[in-house]
């Protein structure tokens, strides 16, 4: 499939590579310009991610319903300027391939949290280890009776926007792996996806980003 084919309006991940650490943001294809696709760019704060550097790889996948995603790799994407606004483009003649996913970004954030587990169960305090769009994990001291398959209910109060907003976490057990120190990791699906969760994973790494490097703001305008 060629970058080209992709319509505007379409939602894609760019996935990120910054001196060895991984990062993913939904961004949407806007239009065609030459001989180059025009993407979203990433803001925080008003100001853009700089994805131009040597540093920097960016690769684009197309996640489809019922079938493996697309994915171009290592597509040299750089900011273009076309009707007075800015924009990521990339050549529109890459060919992307189908790809094997083997999972979402995962936000770690180490927090204890109490948690409903199973149906009737009493509430627990867990250590709710990471969180992505399509599930979570969470450790607990030890391990819980006939719990795979089981439903787990927790709210996590998450500060998005300089505001504190519940994240109502609804997933259900497919995962158990024991651990070093005794205590049992519970990794989780989520049954009913939450908008704000791929707010907020991508607000944090927006945030990382800005704490390890001045990455957003100045950036060489291509016309």
């Amino acid at each position: 499939m060629l970058l080209s084919e992709l319509e505007p309006g379409t939602t894609v991940q760019l996935l990120l590579t910054i001196e060895d650490k991984h990062f993913e943001f939904d961004t949407v294809v806007q239009t065609s310009h030459k001989h180059h696709m025009l993407f979203e760019p990433i803001r925080k704060d008003e100001k853009i991610l700089n994805v131009q550097s040597d540093s920097v790889s960016v690769d684009i996948m197309y996640l489809r319903q019922d079938e493996k995603p697309i994915l171009w790799q290592n597509t040299e994407m750089e900011c273009m300027r076309y009707k007075h606004k800015l924009y990521y483009a990339a050549e529109s003649g890459l060919e992307g391939r189908e790809y094997n996913r083997r999972g979402a970004y995962r936000l770690y954030i180490g927090e204890e949290i109490h948690a409903r587990i199973g149906h009737g169960g009493p509430d627990r305090i867990v250590h709710l280890k990471d969180l992505s769009n399509s599930g979570f994990a969470f450790i607990y001291k030890e391990e819980i009776k006939d719990v795979e398959g089981a439903f787990v209910y927790m709210t996590y109060m998450a500060e998005i926007e300089e505001n504190m907003k519940e994240l109502a976490l609804f997933g259900k057990v497919v995962r158990i792996m024991p651990l070093e120190d005794g205590r049992f990791l519970y990794g989780c699906v989520l049954m009913k996806k939450n908008e704000l969760i791929g707010h907020y994973i991508n607000q944090k790494q927006m945030e990382q980003l800005a704490k390890k490097n001045e990455r957003f703001g100045n950036t060489k305008k291509k016309r």
